[in-house]
């Protein structure tokens, strides 16, 4: 398999979501993979909107950066409300200057994480550091509630550099929320009063069930059924990104 960079972006209502955070993830990964990327943020959102299987449902649109030139494809996303997680310590994340890109190299391992996990009945898997901590999930990122204060593994663990991630790290800042990237231990995630996982696929998932522990019910409206409100319908800041 050859190198290559990958963008996946949500095109809902016409509109491709949260297109600022995506666009400027891309053009910094084609930068440091050394891969020349010949769109401006407009032709991004363009090709997105042409490659959209329904422009008015939710699609998700692939962007294939590589040596040899960009291919874009496009499927059906289907979003969930609340999702299982398959739990294996054998499946490891590596810290390094493109952890927080998403190679094809990187895709391929979580792909057949994924499989596992699904084979086991699960939706999701969590992955760790090499040092045992949380890092990731598959194809998203994760986050735990506890009090006031909003828990997510820091980058140093290997894990992706989300744009749901980005976003929603700066929307509890701006809620007032203590936001805390750190390392942290399965243990400490089982405790929280919610989890949630992040990607483009739905924005945020609850996260319902870790392993055969099943965690804490959330009463009301919870903190990930909130920010997806944010996104959908709130103006994010004149779909400028936040600043890094």
């Amino acid at each position: 398999m050859k190198l290559g960079l990958i963008e996946t972006v949500r095109v809902e209502r016409g509109k491709v979501v949260l297109l600022p955070l995506h666009y400027k993830r891309f053009k910094e990964s084609s930068e440091l993979l050394g891969f020349r990327l010949e769109l401006s943020q407009k032709d991004f959102e363009e090709r997105a909107l042409k490659e959209a299987i329904n422009k008015e449902k939710a699609t998700l649109v692939r962007f294939l950066l590589t040596e040899e030139g960009l291919t874009v494809s496009s499927r059906e996303c289907i979003k969930r409300k609340e999702i299982k997680l398959f739990v294996d310590f054998k499946f490891k994340r590596s810290y390094s200057l493109a952890s927080g890109v998403k190679t094809t190299f990187k895709v391929q391992e979580s792909s057949l994480f994924l499989k596992r996990a699904k084979e086991r009945g699960f939706d999701e898997g969590i992955t760790f550091s090499q040092e045992g901590f949380l890092s990731e999930c598959c194809y998203s990122n994760i986050f735990f509630l506890k009090g006031r204060t909003l828990f997510t593994p820091s980058l140093k663990c290997g894990c992706l550099k989300g744009t749901r991630r980005e976003f929603v790290i700066w929307l509890c800042k701006e809620m007032g929320m203590e936001v805390v990237e750190g390392f942290f231990t399965l243990k400490e995630l089982l405790k929280a009063d919610e989890v949630f996982i992040t990607s483009a696929r739905e924005d945020c998932c609850r996260v319902v069930q870790v392993g055969s522990y099943r965690l804490k019910e959330v009463k009301g409206k919870g903190l990930s059924e909130r920010i997806r409100e944010v996104i959908k319908w709130q103006e994010f800041k004149g779909q400028k990104a936040p600043e890094s």
